[in-house]
């Protein structure tokens, strides 16, 4: 039997980029983030961070660039 190491990332890690992410994209759009926006939010930054990445600016902007792909793929909410 093989077994994996995962390692985990703390939660402290990740959560002063997922706020700032939030905090940002609140005054930017000028409206909230649903529970599936920030859920998706926290597990991109999560993924990143288990993979390395332990910057929180660069965790922070990556994430904001999530968001930003996500409000790209919403459809046209006044086609028409």
């Amino acid at each position: 039997m093989v077994r994996t190491l995962v390692v985990m990332t703390p939660a402290e890690t990740i959560a002063k980029p997922i706020a700032r992410a939030i905090k940002i994209y609140r005054s930017v759009a000028r409206h909230d983030l649903d529970l599936r926006a920030r859920r998706g939010l926290a597990r991109h930054i999560k993924r990143l961070a288990d993979q390395g990445v332990q910057d929180p600016s660069r965790l922070t902007v990556h994430g904001l660039s999530y968001l930003r792909e996500l409000e790209r793929q919403k459809p046209e909410r006044n086609c028409g």
